[in-house]
């Protein structure tokens, strides 16, 4: 009798331990982080700031090849006509104008990457808070980032009501700003007097 007490009393813990846990709710919320990102209005004219951007450099580099190739084909056209020395001033001017577009390039480069910094930083925290904000306000116990999961039930995923909540925020901090702006220029203004 003492030994079946010392095996039924852990077993019955062990039920009514997983019984109790099981009773509790534990919510659980998914989110694709990257489509939240790619249906953000701020995100996608950031998006569209860069690319933009990108391009005027292209366009740019671009101007400064075609540069670069004339030289070459004058210098290859008039090398068996002209002197050593003038062949030689020609590939000065080329190495020159290619050390000027690697030069283009880099601070190019650097431009954009600061520029896609300072545009998406504020993005990313924006989504971070709304994550945990939600996660707060509506008591979930666990927010998972979709890509990180192998398999869900899509009742889980909390994705498309998160762009709608982060789109009317972005349109109302848009509407402040935009109030905000009216009430300065009205405050620069001077008022008529009437005489």
């Amino acid at each position: 009798m003492k030994k079946f007490l010392l095996v039924a009393f852990p077993l019955m813990l062990i039920v009514f331990i997983s019984s109790s846990i099981s009773q509790e709710m534990f919510k659980i919320g998914v989110v694709d982080t990257q489509k939240v990102l790619e249906n953000y209005e701020k995100y996608i004219e950031a998006d569209k700031l860069l690319n933009a951007a990108q391009a005027r450099l292209k366009e740019k580099l671009d101007a400064m090849g075609k540069e670069i190739t004339t030289l070459q084909e004058r210098k290859e056209k008039t090398e068996l006509f002209v002197e050593e020395a003038q062949t030689a001033e020609l590939e000065e001017d080329i190495r020159k104008k290619q050390l000027e577009a690697q030069q283009e390039l880099n601070r190019g480069r650097e431009a954009l990457l600061q520029k896609e910094k300072e545009l998406l930083e504020p993005i990313f925290k924006d989504i971070e808070k709304l994550i945990i904000e939600t996660g707060k306000a509506e008591k979930y116990d666990l927010i998972l980032s979709k890509q990180a999961v192998l398999f869900m039930n899509e009742k889980y995923d909390m994705t498309d009501k998160l762009i709608k909540a982060i789109n009317k925020d972005a349109k109302k901090d848009d509407a402040a700003k935009q109030d905000e702006s009216d009430a300065k220029e009205d405050n620069t203004k001077v008022p008529s007097q009437d005489k």
